[in-house]
């Protein structure tokens, strides 16, 4: 089963979306889309509190997999999602678990898995 992981940043909004992208950038992962939920809710009338999440990855190790199962592509690419929610910043994502047969699969699916719990908790400022 797949596991979300909600994390509270020790920063606000802004500053926590900034290590976000930096803490993606120094990895020389590709960001693929940035959906900024609040403008799109402010473009359709409505007030949504800071929301937007980021489709990053690398297309290697989600290749890796593809390539034993394209299902896993429903997943792919990575996905952070930023929130504000009571007044507190929240980085969340979703650890990835599939049933891989082949070695290199998993073990691309373990660093991909890494990878995202670390940036998440860089940008939160959030230790293990």
């Amino acid at each position: 089963m797949d596991q979300y992981v909600d994390l509270i940043s020790n920063f606000p909004f802004e500053e926590t979306f900034s290590r976000l992208e930096r803490s993606i950038g120094q990895r020389n992962l590709t960001i693929f889309a940035t959906v900024d939920h609040s403008s799109n809710a402010a473009n359709a009338g409505m007030n949504l509190d800071s929301c937007t999440l980021l489709l990053f990855g690398n297309p290697t190790i989600g290749t890796i997999m593809m390539q034993e199962n394209p299902a896993i592509g429903i997943e792919l690419p990575s996905k952070i999602l930023l929130y504000e929610k009571d007044h507190k910043t929240h980085v969340r994502f979703k650890r990835l678990e599939w049933p891989f047969e082949g070695k290199s699969s998993q073990e691309a699916l373990n660093k991909l898995n890494s990878i995202v719990d670390a940036i998440a908790r860089e940008a939160a400022g959030v230790s293990q």
